[in-house]
């Protein structure tokens, strides 16, 4: 899995979560780092994605990967302080599977994981 979002403290709250529910994560400080690690690596089945971020916000990032075929079965998660209507029609058009608002638990996330497809 990978974890983006400019907070370290967020970016190691989310990272905890997924390696409690057996995931490998790897972590990215923003959606520039994010394209940069995706790179070098195989491909993740998730991405959790914060939207405000510097650099390369979040939809950017979205959009970047959504752009290219290689990643076309990776599933993007936007995890955002963002709440407002038309921004999460505004992810989901722009390609991300699914969209979590600030402040998660553990449950929240499994949750959206489950229906995601990427845990049972």
């Amino acid at each position: 899995m990978l974890v983006i979002d400019d907070s370290k403290t967020m970016r190691s709250f989310l990272s905890y979560i997924a390696r409690d529910l057996s995931f490998q994560t790897q972590e990215a400080c923003d959606g520039q780092d994010a394209l940069d690690v995706l790179k070098k690596s195989d491909p993740f089945d998730v991405a959790l994605v914060d939207w405000d971020m510097p650099r390369m916000n979040g939809l950017e990032f979205v959009k970047n990967v959504r752009s290219n075929p290689s990643y076309a079965n990776m599933k993007l998660m936007m995890v955002t302080a963002q709440s407002s209507l038309s921004a999460i029609i505004e992810a989901l058009d722009s390609g991300a599977n699914d969209y979590l608002m600030k402040p998660i638990t553990k449950e929240m996330v499994s949750d959206k994981l489950r229906v995601l497809g990427v845990i049972e």
